[in-house]
C-alpha cells in the first residue's frame, strides 16, 4: 500500500476480484446486480463490505463486462488509520494497472499477454485477452514467487476456454533493482517477453478512475464537515451585513430631516439610471455572448470533423457547458481513436483530451470499436 498526494492505493492481494459479464448495459441495473452477485459470493453482512465496480465495456450483445472488487471495511480502515488522515479517494492498483497498460499502448488487440507488476512488498498477475482483463491474482513478496507464477498459469489453463499466453510483460518501479530478477524471469519464460519501468506513473492513467474503496461514513462525515464550513462562513457574513446596516442608520437617524430627505431622491434617481444602465449593458453582453459562442462552436465542430481520420465515423456531439465537448462515433481499429486523440489535444481548443470510453462491437460481421471522448475546452 501506497499513498501518493490525496491518492490511498490499495493492492490487489488485499481485495477480492471478479471478472463477471452481466446481462445489462445500464448503469443502475448493473449496479444492482453488482449487489446482488456480491450477497451471493461472500457471506459477509453487507455494512461489513466495500463494494465497486469498472465496466469495462461489452463484448457480447445486451451484456457487460464487469471488473468487481470487494473489500472488507476492517481492512480499509486499518489502512486509513495506518496512513494517518482521510484521503480524497482510495483506489485499486488493479485498475490503474489496467488503464496505465491500455493507455500506455503496452498491449495489443492481437496478443494474449500475460503482465506482471513487481514492487518491493507485493506483485500483481494479470492476463488480458487482447484488450479485455480475463485473470488477475495478487501476491506477497516471496522467494519462491516464480513457483507462484507457473502455479497461476496452471490454474488459469484449467479453463480450456482460455488461449494460451503468448508474451510476457514486467512492469516495475524505479524503486527496484531489477538486474537479478531479470536473469531469472528470462531464464524462467520462453514466450516474448518486455520489461518497463513505470517510474510512479501508475496513479495518473490519464483516463476516469471508477472503483473507489473508501468507506461511505468518510465520504458522509466530509461531507457534513463541508456543510458546516459554509454554515459558518454564512453565518459571519449575514453578521457582517447586519451590522453595515446597523451602523447605517444610526448614521442616518444623526442626520437632518432635511438632509435625509435630499439624499434619499439623490439616492432614487442614481438607482434609476445605475438601473437603465445596468440593463442596458447586460442586453449588450448577451448578444456579444451570443454571437461569439456560436461562431465557437461551429469552429470547433469544424476542427473535430476536419481531425477525425478517414476510419473513423463522428455519430454526434454532445456539450457540458462551455468546457466539455464530447466526441461519439465508431472507429474500425482502436489505434485510430488514439491517433484522433492526439491530433484533438494538438488543437488550439482543447487543453485535455480524454477516453470516456472505448468498446468493441460487431455490426453485420464488421468489427468496430465505440467510442466516445471527452474534449475539455480552455
Amino acid at each position: 500500500m501506497k499513498r501518493s498526494k490525496d491518492i490511498l492505493i490499495i493492492p490487489r492481494n488485499k481485495t477480492a476480484l471478479r471478472f463477471i459479464e452481466l446481462p445489462s448495459v445500464d448503469f443502475f441495473e448493473i449496479k444492482d446486480m453488482v449487489e446482488l452477485q456480491t450477497i451471493k459470493e461472500f457471506p459477509y453482512p453487507k455494512e461489513d463490505l466495500i463494494v465497486s465496480f469498472r465496466n469495462l465495456g461489452s463484448y457480447k450483445r445486451g451484456f457487460s463486462y464487469i471488473l468487481l472488487v470487494i473489500a472488507k471495511k476492517q481492512h480499509v480502515e486499518e489502512m486509513l488509520a495506518e496512513k494517518g488522515g482521510v484521503p480524497d479517494s482510495v483506489r485499486l492498483e488493479t485498475e490503474l494497472l489496467y488503464l496505465y497498460l491500455l493507455t500506455k499502448g503496452i498491449i495489443k488487440q492481437d496478443k494474449v499477454s500475460l503482465v506482471i507488476n513487481i514492487e518491493i512488498d507485493r506483485s500483481e498477475i494479470m492476463i488480458l485477452d487482447g484488450l479485455k482483463p480475463v485473470f488477475s491474482r495478487g501476491l506477497n513478496s516471496s522467494e519462491d514467487w516464480l513457483d507462484e507464477i507457473n502455479r497461476t498459469l496452471l490454474s488459469y489453463k484449467r479453463d480450456k476456454g482460455n488461449k494460451d499466453v503468448e508474451e510476457l510483460i514486467v512492469m516495475y518501479g524505479s524503486n527496484l533493482n531489477m538486474e537479478n530478477m531479470k536473469s531469472e524471469i528470462k531464464e524462467a519464460f520462453s514466450i516474448p517477453l518486455d520489461f518497463y519501468e513505470h517510474n510512479g506513473d501508475l496513479i495518473s492513467p490519464g483516463m476516469p478512475l471508477e472503483i473507489g474503496l473508501l468507506p461511505t461514513e468518510y465520504i458522509d462525515k466530509r461531507s457534513n464537515m463541508e456543510n458546516a464550513k459554509q454554515a459558518l462562513v454564512t453565518f459571519f457574513l449575514l453578521l457582517a451585513a447586519v451590522s453595515m446596516l446597523a451602523g447605517f442608520f444610526v448614521f442616518k437617524t444623526r442626520e437632518k430631516n432635511e438632509e435625509i430627505l435630499m439624499l434619499t431622491e439623490e439616492t432614487d434617481k442614481m438607482q434609476k439610471e445605475m438601473n437603465q444602465l445596468n440593463s442596458f449593458l447586460k442586453k449588450t453582453e448577451l448578444l456579444k455572448y451570443q454571437k461569439e459562442e456560436g461562431g465557437r462552436i461551429v469552429d470547433i465542430l469544424k476542427e473535430c470533423y476536419a481531425l477525425a481520420p478517414k476510419d473513423i465515423f463522428l455519430e454526434g456531439f454532445d456539450c457540458e457547458g462551455r468546457s466539455v465537448l464530447y466526441c461519439k462515433g465508431k472507429a474500425r481499429e482502436m489505434p485510430s481513436v488514439f491517433n484522433f486523440i492526439k491530433a484533438l489535444e494538438k488543437s488550439g481548443y482543447f487543453k485535455k483530451v480524454e477516453v470516456r470510453y472505448a468498446t468493441k462491437k460487431e455490426i453485420e460481421n464488421q468489427k468496430f470499436t465505440d467510442f466516445n471522448i471527452a474534449c475539455f475546452a480552455f
